[in-house]
């Protein structure tokens, strides 16, 4: 027996097919982040790195720094430690960006591997600076406004340079017509 064929696709409803692959190819490399978080993996040699980078960042920016293992302490005359958490590490934000970059349809796996290539050493960067800055906030404003700046600050800012990396890809990846449905501004044609 033959299967009724089935209508062809108005533009409406192909940008909303297109846009539900997405969603589903997302979701499906984003189950990595889920399983490494389910097994409770650690992530010590990757805090160990960032430990080792964080420390001397701090030193280089003037700061007086001792490490011992994860925990580092800053200061002299009001010196303060802080550890080097699993989450310290941007691995989320680095996971979250790798999702995104394989999830979009339409771009070649050379294309791919130099857009995460790209985009990995950028967040890596950004987190080192986060790191910085809230070793900053607390020498020059104390504990709550460096608690304030990482818990909700940084928090969004990591999301945020995820994203612009993200579009910033996808422009430079000429992918815009297969992501209409995500940013207006990456349609042809505009600034």
């Amino acid at each position: 027996m033959r299967m009724p064929r089935l209508p062809k696709l108005t533009k409406e409803q192909q940008r909303l097919w297109r846009t539900l692959q997405f969603i589903i190819r997302f979701t499906a490399f984003s189950i990595p982040l889920y399983l490494i978080i389910w097994l409770n993996a650690g992530m010590l040699p990757l805090q160990l790195i960032v430990a080792d980078h964080a420390t001397w960042a701090i030193g280089a920016a003037g700061f007086d720094v001792g490490r011992e293992g994860l925990l580092l302490s800053v200061g002299r005359d009001r010196p303060f430690t802080f550890l080097i958490g699993e989450d310290c590490t941007g691995w989320k934000s680095m996971l979250a960006f790798v999702a995104l970059v394989v999830a979009t349809l339409g771009a070649s796996p050379r294309k791919r591997a130099l857009g995460i290539a790209a985009g990995m050493p950028l967040i890596y960067l950004g987190n080192l600076a986060r790191i910085l800055l809230v070793v900053m906030a607390e020498a020059a404003y104390g504990y709550e406004a460096a608690l304030f700046l990482h818990d909700w600050l940084w928090q969004a800012g990591l999301i945020a340079l995820v994203l612009v990396l993200w579009l910033g890809w996808l422009r430079y990846d000429s992918l815009r017509s297969r992501m209409e449905p995500f940013c207006g501004m990456l349609r042809k044609g505009s600034g």
